[in-house]
């Protein structure tokens, strides 16, 4: 082999050296539970959750949990209002205080803003919402207070929100009977023109994840959308717009198909994809459903709804894996495993050098106490 070729292998082994060296490194630390109600019982977890910071607390409260049963043993979902307040502890988390928010919400969207934690839509107790507000908790009091912002031009849940400058921006999201493929915008410094749509997505998602880089690129993770009569689209497809959503071009697809994704971008340039639902069994189960609906036979029906109770039982949980996409490289890989089964319909808190996965839901029907806690740095 000439001194040419071997200086090239040289060459190429430090180049690869040095790429693989860009991506980052989550330390995990001892998760904390939310804290345990009333009767010693532990905590049954949310889902959709309502998470972000204000004055230096970390608020986590609201969304939504079968309490009592399991939804296929005729549990009812209650859409919870109890919210509580974290600070840091050394790697990990402590609750110093509980408050209430002005009326149980879920599957908003929240966002971490710098004057306190803004919340786009979501469900009630009356439906889908279109209502926003700013939650802030009092430095000193610990007690929480709401502002009321420019209400949605409709209502809508599990949309993807995240902020560019003093501009807030959602992609998608569950309608009343629709979902949408629109983008919109809130101008905080110009309130009074409310919610303007800024563009379409290429097609309608709910579930999904946005988020912004430093340099005002928007980022569509994954996501799904209900149909009428047959099973959900879902989607592994990863969009970026650098327009604020006019214009979206597509970049390399996720390895899975993701939806309701808990997902965040680092400091080291990539787009970290903690966990995701790929489908499978929430497919199968959508298929009983539907299958049980168009029977005209009592019996059948009833053992088409008992074998998607079963697989719901047995439902795998959604794994552990965590994968990263390099904004520069454009390439995804495997970057190890969540110390516990990965949390779906929740958000990533991105607290200075803290990553904090709140709650959320690990099987069908099943939420986690868990806040699960990471250290970012570079590696």
């Amino acid at each position: 082999m000439t001194k040419q070729n071997w200086l090239g292998i040289i060459v190429g082994m430090l180049f690869a050296s040095n790429v693989n060296g860009q991506a980052g490194r989550l330390e995990w630390h001892r998760s904390v539970e939310l804290p345990s109600p009333q009767g010693g019982k532990v905590h049954a977890g949310i889902a959709g959750p309502i998470v972000g910071l204000s004055n230096g607390y970390l608020l986590i409260g609201g969304g939504a949990n079968f309490p009592d049963l399991p939804p296929w043993k005729g549990g009812v979902k209650k859409i919870q209002k109890e919210i509580f307040a974290y600070v840091k502890d050394g790697k990990t988390l402590r609750c110093v205080a509980k408050d209430s928010l002005s009326e149980p919400i879920a599957y908003g969207a929240s966002l971490s803003l710098p004057i306190g934690l803004f919340i786009v839509g979501g469900e009630t107790s009356k439906g889908k919402s279109n209502a926003c507000r700013l939650i802030q908790c009092n430095a000193d009091t610990k007690q929480i207070s709401t502002a009321n912002y420019p209400d949605l031009p409709w209502p809508l849940s599990n949309t993807g929100a995240t902020y560019i400058g003093n501009k807030i921006f959602i992609a998608g999201g569950e309608g009343q009977d629709t979902v949408s493929d629109r983008v919109l915008q809130l101008d905080l410094d110009d309130l009074e023109k409310g919610w303007i749509c800024t563009g379409h997505l290429p097609y309608a998602v709910s579930h999904v994840q946005l988020l912004a880089d430093k340099q005002g690129n928007l980022y569509l993770v994954g996501g799904r959308k209900a149909n009428k009569d047959e099973p959900s689209t879902l989607y592994q497809g990863l969009l970026s717009s650098s327009d604020g959503g006019k214009h979206w071009r597509k970049l390399e697809d996720i390895p899975f198909k993701a939806a309701a994704a808990v997902a965040c971008i680092l400091p080291d340039n990539g787009l970290w994809l903690l966990s995701a639902d790929r489908g499978d069994t929430f497919h199968r189960v959508e298929t009983l459903i539907s299958e049980a609906k168009k029977t005209t036979d009592p019996q059948k029906a009833q053992q088409l709804i008992a074998s998607k109770n079963q697989l719901q039982v047995k439902h795998p949980g959604f794994g552990r894996a965590v994968w990263r996409y390099d904004l520069k490289l454009g390439e995804w890989n495997r970057m190890g495993d969540l110390p516990a089964e990965g949390p779906v319909t929740t958000t990533a808190v991105v607290w200075d050098d803290m990553v904090i996965l709140p709650s959320g839901e690990i099987k069908a029907g099943i939420r986690t106490p868990d806040i699960l806690v990471a250290t970012f740095s570079k590696k």
